[in-house]
């Protein structure tokens, strides 16, 4: 995906700081990132602009799981971008 111009690059970090924040007050999920992909059931791979998981789920990942791309649909998702 190409850059963003300024305006959008500026909503950006204003979501990933409402997410972020919203994220560590609540204690309920992790947020993640537009860098974060994620595979789906269905094996195709998805990274969203802004993404949550409920801490539950994300905890029964195996450490693997984790530190490559996780194998789960976030709960939350802005703008899935589809990669094959």
């Amino acid at each position: 995906m190409s850059p963003t111009g300024g305006e959008t690059g500026n909503k950006n970090i204003k979501l990933l700081a409402r997410l972020e924040n919203w994220t560590e007050t609540d204690g309920t999920g992790l947020a993640f990132d537009s860098s974060t992909m994620f595979r789906l059931s269905d094996n195709a791979f998805r990274s969203p602009d802004a993404a949550w998981i409920q801490l539950s789920r994300w905890n029964a990942l195996t450490d693997e799981e984790k530190k490559t791309f996780p194998p789960l649909c976030p709960d939350f998702k802005d703008k899935a971008i589809a990669f094959s």
